[in-house]
This record gives C-alpha cells, structure tokens and sequence, in this order.
C-alpha cells in the first residue's frame, strides 16, 4: 500500500467560499516507468507501485489529493456528473517510452515544448523530471539540455488553466521527484549564467501568485527550508568574480526568486549579509540603474535587506542613500512602482540617522515633496504605500535640525499642511494625516508648556547616601535627560531613552564577576520580629502598622478610638495618619465613602476615525492660529502654593493641624457666580492637576503635575470639577502627556464620579466620555535651554494630549475624573484596620506590621498570613507586593482581592495557609500614591555614577540603599532572611503592576533560555512556566498569549529579575493588571472594573493552590482549560488567518504586476 500525501483545503483560501464546479469529462492517463537502467518501460502494475493524482477537473477546484512513490503516476480527472468517457481523446491510454540510462544521456537529448499532445502532458512531465534530476548531478555537462528542459516546464507553468498549472505544481512537489533540491543544486554547481538564470525563471514561475493555494505555499516553505535564496546569493557572488557584466543574463530572474522568498524569511537579511548578498545587491544596483526591466527586482530585494539594522547602517556607509537618490532622479515620474519601493527603502534607510545626514546632502528631499504635493496624481494601487514612505522618510529627516531646516526651506510645511486639509475622507488616509500631522508638528516652531517652570511643583530634600541632606536644586532634577520612563514595569514597547539609567548600570556588566547586594549581618539579625509565624505566633510588642498609626493619631492630638466610628469617619480619622509634602485641603468624596466600580460590565470605547481626524485638524489650526484661543488660567496649583508661602512643602510635625474633611454634598446644586468656567481642585491625597486653561467656552488644556523634584513622568490624573452646566459637552485636553501612545486609543475610558449621584444612592465610579484620542501636540516635552548633552537628543520631541468629552448629568454638581480607580494610602489603612477587627477563619494566623517607614515618615505595612496548626519552619513561603508604582492603582485591587480570598474560610483558602506562609508588602511606594505620581514617587539622590538623577523604585533591587530605598532594602533583606538565615526556599515571588498600553493580565517571567546572559542557558529550569499556565485556567481575565519571559539586560536591576538571579526563585514574576479592559476571555471588549480585578487576585490564589497538586490534576486542568480556550478563540484565530491572508496578498511581489514601471 503506497504512502499517500493528501492535500485538504482550498486551492485558493479567499474564495473558500465558491461553489466548486466540475467539467463533464473524465480522463485518465497512466505511465509506468522501470529502473533508469532498462531499456524499455512496460505497464506491469503487478510488479510496481503506482502514484495516483486525484485532480477535480474544474474552473476553481476546492480540493487536491497526491499519493506519491518513485515511478508511476496516474492522472484522472473525475467528474461526479457524468462517468468515465470512452472516446479517443479522453480514453485511458497507456504511453510507453523508453528511458536512456544515465550513462548514456548526452546533452542533445533535449524536448521541446510542444512535443506531446495534450493526452500525453503528465507522460512527458514525468519524463522531463527525471531528465532534469538526472542532469543535475552534473549541471556544468549538460548546460544545453537542462536549460531546455527548464523551458518545457515552464512553459506548462505558463498556461492560463489554473487546473493545468496547479497539476503540474503538484508533480513538483512530489517527494521522490525533488524538483527543489534538484534546482537549488543546479543554480549552486553550475557557473553557467544562463542556466543560473533560466533555473530561477522557473523557480518564480512555479511561485507566481497565478498559483496562489497550498501548493505553492508548500513549495515556497520547501525553498525557504533548503535555503534557496541564500544559495542563489553566493552563485550570484561568485559569478560576479568575472565582473557584474557577467550576470546579465540571471540577475532579474534570480531576484525575482529573492523576492518571493524574501516576504516569507524575516531571517533573510542577516543570512544575505552573511553571505555578502548586501553588498552585492547594491553594486548590481548601481550597474543596473537605468535598465528599467531588471531594476525593479533589485529594489524589491533591496526593500527587504534594509529592514535590518546593521544593513541600514552598511548600505548607507556603502553610498546606497546616493544611489537612490541617483535613482530618484532618473525613473521617470510615471513609473509610480519603481518610485514607490525606492521611497520605502529610503524610509528604512533613514531610520539610522548617518543616512539622514546622508540624505539632506542629496537632492532627493525636492521630489519627495513634488510627490506629495502632487498626491492625487499617483496611480492608484500604488498611492497609499508610495506617500506612507514618503512621510516616513521626512519624519526621520525632521528630527534633525538640519533635516528640519531643508523641509521647511523646500516649502515642506506649507505642502505637508496642504496634503492635511485635502486628503479625502476614507478610512485609508486616517494613518496618513497621522503621520503628516507628525512631520508638521516637528517642522513648526514649538511652544512651551504654559506653566512657570517645566520643574514640578512639589520638592522635597532627601537625605544622601551618607545621610546629608540635598536641596532639590543641587539634586538630578536638574539633569532630566537621565530620567528613566518604567511606569510599565516591563512594557516592551517603551522607547529606548527609557531604560537609559539601567542600560547605564548594566552595559558593561559581567555577570561572571557578578557579586550581588547583601544586606548588612546587623540589618538581618533585627529582622528576626517580622517573623512571628517562627516564635509562636507572638507579634513582637512596638511592631505592629495599626500601632503606628494610633501613635500618629495621638501626636496629631486625635487619640479617639475608631472602632465605632462609620467608614467615612474612619477614612477622615486615617487620612490625619497619612504624612504629605503638600498640604492637603479636603480629602476626597469617594475615597472617603469607599466607592468602587460598577457592578455591571462596561464596554470599551469604539474609537472614531472621525474624530481623530478631526481632532489632527484641530492641532494644525492651533499651531497656525492660536490668536483663536482665550488662554485662560482658571486654576494654577503653583500660585496657590506661593501664595501660603511654602514652596518647600513638607508637613509641618505640629499636632495643631485642623482635621480634613469635605463638604462636597453641600456644595451641590450651588452655583459660583463669581465665575463663568469650571472650578478645579486636586489638592488632596493621589489628586493630581498642575493648572487649568480655559480656551474655548467649554473646553479646557489641563497640564498634569511631574513627580516630586522631577520635571517628566505625567500620566496619572485626578481632580475635582464642578460649577458645570448640564447636558453640555465639555472638551478637557491633557496636554502634557509623555507616552508615544495610550489605551485611550484603543478603547480606554477615564473614570467620572458624580457626587450627587452618590448622594441617589448611586456611589460608584463610572466609566464616561466619548470622542476620545491621543494625539501629539505642538507643545515642546523639555525646555530650550538644556546642559545635558544626552537630553539634548530628544530635543524636537513633543508631548501628546489625552482628550476627551464629558457630558455632566447635573448641573452645579460636585464631580471626579481619573485615570483610572482610585486606591490611596489612607484607604489601605482604613481596608487593614478592617481587617484587624474582622473574626478570622479557625486556626488562622494573620499579623500586620511595620516593615519600615518611608523617607516621608509613613509607615509600610508588611501582612504575614498562615495556619497555626502547622510548623511554620516546614512551609515554603508566597512572597506578594504592589504599588511599586504609585501610578498603577489597579495592582492595589488585585492585592485586595489576593488578601480577601486568603482570610476566607473556603477550603482552598485552608489548603494554601496549611501549605505556605504569605508575607505581602501591599504598598512599597505610599509617598507616591499619596501625591498623584506616576509611574513612582521619584527622589533625589547624589549618583557617583550616572550623575544627579531620579530614580524609579523598581530599578533598585539590585542594590537598594538602606538611607535611600528602605521599602526596597527591606523587603529584598525579608528575602535574604528566609532564604540565608532560615533556610527556606521562597516558591513564588510576584510583584504586581499595573499596564497602560496593553490588555489582560498577564505575567513576565524569567526563562533561562530567554537570557542575555548565555550562562543562563546551562540552567535547566522550566518551573516558569507552570504558574501562568495554571493562571491562565483559573482566571477569567488573564492571558498567556500576552506573558513574556525574556531576561533583558536592562531589567536586571527589577524585582522580577533580580529575586529570580540572587535567592534562585524560579517562579519570580512581575503581575500586569490592564488599565484598561480585555480582548479575549469572557470579559472580552469590555473595561475591567474593580470587582473583576478583585475576581483576578481571588483567581490567582486558586491558580498557586494547583502547585502542588499531582501531575494528574495538573493535566486534566491544564487541558480543560485548552480545550475551552481552543473552542472560545476558533472564531477568531480563523479571522486573523484570513485577515494574515489578505495582508499577505496585498503585500505580494510578482514582477508581472508591474512590469517595468
């Protein structure tokens, strides 16, 4: 019985969905051929074995079957209208020839196309493969012949019957033929151009996208496995030896190969580079520039080899930014496909800023800007692709001073504001506008943020290492260009200027010499009290967090007990415990009623391209006419800070402090009459607004605060708005925001709260606005005068603005935006001091204590939960922490949900506290959280390495400082304790965070073999996996196709990294919780509230009570799961093939398309 190779699936996948339609004839056409040796070949079924290629004969056929061996091949044609036909010319027939043995095939033996009669094309195309194997294990002997048989099959790739051609690819691919590998071994022996060329002729014929469908993918992977482009790379190299003349014959064809291959390889650039192909393309493009047939495919593989780096920077050392330039100058204007890949390999030319330079010197800048001012005159097909390239090229030329001088000295401003205002509406141009929008914003003159000082508006002097005070002007705050942007704590997609500070630290690090931070034997020794579960479950007298704030209360002269006090009064008697920089003048409505999210799911904003454009209309006309807009201050913490005399805010020990409060209830329905804007306020704890500027009746630019003694870092929100009209739409501009892009983009929502709402009974967050964008503004992101050499290169960069439109449902009402739901400090000490008062489950040990106090004087909590029925000296221990950046307030749910779920009395809950103790650290930053910072409450040190800096909370772990970190050194000297001293093994670590730019929750990890260190790869540790897998079953919002587990090099300075490299914590994970929503899961398209991020930490303990269930439980819930999530996403995984499959077509390069334009 002959193996069979069936191919299922549609012959061409977009029309999947046709009729399949058969012809009435049937034919059947069977050649049975002998060893190569006999002299003649007889039909003897009995004594060989038989290939049968099944073939629907049809217009469209849907289905194609190939049972393959080595000698025999049938063709028959069916038909399921009507039998088998008996005439002639569709009889069965047997073809008997006789095969030359291959010592005596002599280079005359040659076919010609049109040899065979139609009956006979699968009788001489069986023939003609195995002439052309057998001549190819000498290809220099039988140049003559195999280029003869190279016609004869190209030729039957040539017909316009797609029956004919797809049967013809399916003999191809037969394995015992190896068409392939027979061709790649001609065009690698042979040193003969014409063969070289008429072998690749072949290869793209039998690639054309006339063949689109499996087979011709089949055959494609087939090339790229055996390296096929690579191969035919060093023959061109080779051949060239004799000088580039000599090529003539193969370069289009061989290119045209290249191409084909070269869509599908990512790889293939650095495998061209290798092998001198970069090079080489290029000398091929300058000897061929006005040769317009062959010119094309050498653009075409050129578009792909710039795509890598280290080729830009070759190619534009080589002179490859001239040649094009050179080029640019010679095709004609009409030749709109030869300009269109010259513009796209510009574009990933100038992506290196030498090739900028180079650029500039060239007169290629001209044209481009003749193109785009002329845009509608572009062919059609190519006009999208032709003017995306040419704005991304005058974007990379506009970030150098140079480049911006020559495009606004060309007249780049006017043409790029002329293309703005008169791209058509169709959805095509919205990415356009974008990017010419972006080319105009960085060639116009920039403005300042209108604030007094790009500095924030609170300082605060900190100790130095030594304990000396520094003032904030000696401090780095005065060199931001070395600030580092990590507020998501693993955010792949940040820029590169963010992780400056730990590429500084790490760029020449040797992790052979590597010798981590240890803390101080005396330090260890006083960590023995934080350890209770380990002397009989006693907490040590003065340790305890509940302690400490009853002692701050009573310095503050309010010693009254709060237990019978209702929550808002708890959450005032707190907020007199929470020590701030600035002084405070209300505490806030919803924070003091405990108000959470809804309920009820919300669904995800759907964005409108209309209004975005709109909105990039808007920007280009303030830019052009800012005479338009008012400018009115309506609201400037700065001068309020003046004007009481404490611009070095710090809170005054003084136990006279009158107590917060607030009065918003009162205020509701009362109308300021004094003024005809909004009001705004955010001095109270986690608020966050700098000023307020009315430029239009109802709408405002709103600049956010920088974190303590920095001047960047602005993306957390929250004030108060009130004095507002009802039912009239309200427009707030963000203006001063940092990121390059935002959730608001796709889908986000602030969240509103409405006090009079609250007071109906409805107190609740709730998500609200529409006409939501993130754009880039024209506002500059750092000030003109700047000593830093290294901030000096971001220079032209802009700030982006977060607008939206809230319609107020009350008039004269008290109201709240955020970014995201609230969780400030106070309500951490109101949520423990429930707890301390709440009945605990039988048998369970729960303590709250100080683990240190901030540099603000705030005490930190560090919560130990376990059984008592157990010895604690035999568990394993969870080691859990959040809010590392103030920012991320949805990590605080999630720790809250982590918290509730184990003070349950719920069997799995007793399993994990029989099993482990907890220690979590459920705020590591509060003097953060307490002034509205985001991504972390950054403080100034004196660096002797990087100079004065800020510095983020999670780049410290590596080697925190005691006198300058001490939630950080103290929670990594817990670590050391348990793992050193105790002798206990930490089985899981995570630190939890919150994600801006992503959806889901999702998990990084640390896999050995994602390492940059290649030490790493020798550890064979694969437990990394398990707990996301496990997550991934028992939480509805997580998922793992979103989990990274690469150890950069930048991050080993995070938590994550380094618990996983110095205590060998192998499930050392870093929790991301979106602030956003999810796009799969039953919460799909719709905005996590905080009651589904409470659900993700309960979810999350289910999942670390499977880990150390038996490999039989484990399966059967790792494969429920999947078999779930298979059937959930089926839908969707079949959209995105398809959505791959017209991108990929869309994307196809065929030199017949265009010819020789």
């Amino acid at each position: 019985m002959p193996d069979q190779i069936r191919l299922c699936g549609q012959v061409n996948k977009r029309r999947s969905n046709m009729a399949t339609t058969t012809s009435s004839t049937s034919a059947t056409v069977t050649t049975t051929t002998t060893t190569p040796s006999a002299p003649r070949i007889t039909a003897k079924p009995s004594t060989t074995t038989t290939t049968t290629t099944r073939l629907l004969s049809a217009t469209k056929p849907s289905t194609i079957s190939i049972s393959s061996t080595s000698t025999t091949t049938t063709i028959q044609p069916t038909s399921p209208a009507s039998p088998p036909s008996t005439s002639p010319s569709t009889n069965t027939s047997t073809a008997t020839t006789t095969s030359p043995s291959p010592t005596t095939i002599t280079s005359s033996s040659t076919i010609s196309p049109s040899s065979t009669s139609s009956s006979g094309d699968v009788v001489s195309l069986s023939v003609t493969l195995e002439r052309f194997a057998c001549y190819a294990e000498d290809a220099s002997s039988h140049v003559d012949a195999l280029g003869s048989l190279n016609t004869c099959i190209s030729s039957k790739l040539r017909v316009e019957e797609d029956a004919s051609r797809l049967n013809v690819l399916g003999q191809l691919l037969v394995p015992e033929v190896q068409f392939i590998e027979n061709a790649a071994g001609v065009i690698e022996r042979c040193r003969h151009a014409g063969l070289v060329g008429s072998t690749c002729s072949l290869l793209h014929d039998a690639m054309s996208p006339k063949n689109k469908g499996e087979l011709r993918d089949m055959l494609i992977r087939k090339a790229l496995n055996l390296n096929v482009a690579e191969v035919i790379f060093r023959t061109l190299r080779s051949l060239s030896g004799d000088g580039l003349s000599v090529l003539d014959p193969c370069v289009h064809s061989a290119y045209g190969v290249i191409t084909k291959l070269a869509s599908k390889d990512p790889k293939l650039a650095i495998k061209a580079r290798l092998v001198g192909g970069v090079k080489l393309t290029h000398q091929l493009l300058r000897a061929y520039a006005s040769n317009a047939v062959i010119l094309l495919p050498l653009l075409m593989a050129t578009k792909y080899l710039a795509k890598n780096v280290t080729n830009q920077i070759m190619l534009g050392k080589d002179g490859c930014v001239a040649t094009m330039a050179t080029i640019l100058c010679s095709v004609p204007k009409n030749h709109w496909g030869k300009l269109k890949f010259i513009m796209e390999i510009l574009a990933l030319l100038t992506k290196a800023k030498s090739n900028v330079v180079r650029l500039i010197r060239e007169t290629a800048i001209h044209h481009m800007l003749t193109i785009l001012d002329c845009w509608d005159k572009v062919e059609r097909r190519h006009q999208i692709k032709l003017l995306k390239a040419i704005l991304g090229i005058l974007s990379h030329v506009c970030d150098s001073k140079h480049g911006r001088n020559a495009v606004v000295t060309l007249g780049g401003l006017e043409i790029t504001q002329k293309f703005i205002t008169s791209c058509p509406g169709d959805k095509k141009f919205d990415s356009l506008i974008s990017s010419a929008t972006n080319v105009f914003l960085k060639c116009v003159t920039k403005g300042e943020l209108p604030v007094s000082s790009h500095k924030g508006a609170i300082r605060f002097k900190v100790p130095s290492g030594d304990g000396s005070p520094i003032s904030p002007e000696n401090s780095r705050e005065t060199t931001p260009g070395t600030e580092v942007d990590s507020s998501d704590e693993e955010d792949e997609g940040e820029e590169e200027e963010d992780d400056e500070e730990a590429y500084c630290d790490f760029k020449n690090l040797d992790l052979a010499e590597y010798c981590p931070h240890r803390t101080q034997p005396d330090d260890l020794l006083k960590l023995a009290s934080f350890f209770p579960e380990l002397n009989g479950f006693v907490v040590p007298g003065g340790t305890g967090f509940m302690d400490s704030l009853a002692s701050a209360r009573k310095e503050r002269g309010n010693g009254c007990d709060m237990q019978s006090e209702n929550p808002s009064e708890m959450y005032i008697r707190s907020s007199m415990c929470t020590k701030s920089l600035l002084q405070f003048v209300k505490v806030s409505y919803p924070d003091m009623t405990g108000s959470c999210g809804p309920k009820a799911l919300e669904p995800l904003y759907a964005k409108d391209r209309k209004v975005c454009r709109m909105k990039a209309l808007a920007t280009i006309k303030r830019v052009l006419q800012p005479d338009l807009y008012m400018q009115r201050v309506v609201y400037d913490l700065d001068y309020l800070l003046e004007s009481d005399h404490t611009k070095q805010l710090i809170t005054p020990t003084s136990s006279s402090l009158r107590i917060l409060n607030n009065w918003d209830e009162k205020r509701v329905g009362k109308k300021d009459i004094a003024v005809n804007h909004l009001n705004f306020e955010s001095r109270f704890e986690s608020g966050n607004l700098r000023r307020a500027i009315q430029v239009a009746s109802h709408e405002y630019d709103l600049i956010l605060n920088a974190d303590v003694n920095s001047s960047h870092h602005h993306q957390w929100f929250y004030f108060e708005v009130s004095n507002m009209e009802a039912k009239t739409p309200y427009l707030f501009n963000i203006i001063n925001n940092e990121k390059s892009n935002s959730e608001f983009n796709f889908g986000m929502k602030p969240v509103f709260f409405s006090v009079k709402e609250a007071m109906r009974g409805r107190s609740e967050w709730v998500r609200l606005g529409t006409d939501i964008c993130y754009h880039k503004n024209h506002y500059s992101r750092i000030p003109k005068q700047v000593a830093n050499v290294k901030h000096k290169k971001t220079s032209n960069k802009c700030y982006y603005t977060a607008t939206f439109t809230v319609i107020f449902p009350h008039a004269n009402d008290v109201c709240y935006l955020a970014y995201h739901y609230p969780y400030t400090y106070t309500q951490l000490q109101v949520y423990l001091s429930k707890l301390e008062k709440q009945p605990l489950p039988p048998s369970v040990f729960y303590s709250n204590q100080v683990l240190c106090h901030t540099l603000g004087g705030n005490p930190v909590p560090l919560l130990t939960l376990t059984r008592t029925d157990k010895k604690a000296e035999e568990k394993e221990v969870m080691f859990l922490t959040a809010r590392v950046h103030p920012g991320e307030s949805n990590s605080s749910w999630v720790m809250q949900g982590t918290i509730d779920f184990l003070l349950k009395d719920t069997p799995v809950a007793k399993d994990l506290l029989d099993k482990y103790v907890f220690k979590i650290i459920p705020m590591l930053n509060p003097e953060g959280v307490i002034h509205g910072k985001y991504p972390s409450c950054r403080i100034t040190i004196s660096s002797q390495r990087c100079g004065l800096t800020d510095e983020d909370l999670n780049r410290r772990w590596r080697a925190p400082m005691s006198s300058l970190h001490p939630t950080i050194y103290n929670a990594k000297a817990l670590l050391e304790y348990i793992t050193s001293l105790q002798g206990r093994q930490v089985r899981v670590f995570c630190d939890y965070h919150g994600h801006s730019r992503q959806k889901n929750v999702f998990m990084y990890g640390c896999s050995p073999y994602q390492s940059w260190w290649p030490a790493d790869n020798e550890r064979a540790d694969c437990q990394y996996l398990l707990l996301p897998r496990l997550a991934q079953c028992t939480m509805n919002t997580f998922s793992i196709r979103d989990c990274h587990f690469t150890i950069e090099k930048t991050r080993e300075s995070t938590a994550r990294v380094a618990v996983w490299r110095q205590f060998e914590v192998g499930m050392s994970y870093t929790m991301e919780a979106s602030t956003c929503g999810c796009d799969q899961g039953p919460y799909k398209g719709q905005h996590l509230s905080t009651h589904q991020l409470v659900e993700s930490g309960e979810g999350f303990c289910v999942a670390l009570s499977y880990l150390d269930a038996s490999m039989e439980t484990i399966t059967e819930t790792l494969s429920s799961a999947n078999r779930m999530e298979d059937r959930e996403n089926h839908g969707t995984e079949v959209e995105r093939l398809l959505e791959e499959e017209e991108l990929n077509s869309e994307d196809e390069l065929d030199l017949d398309l265009y010819g020789c334009c």
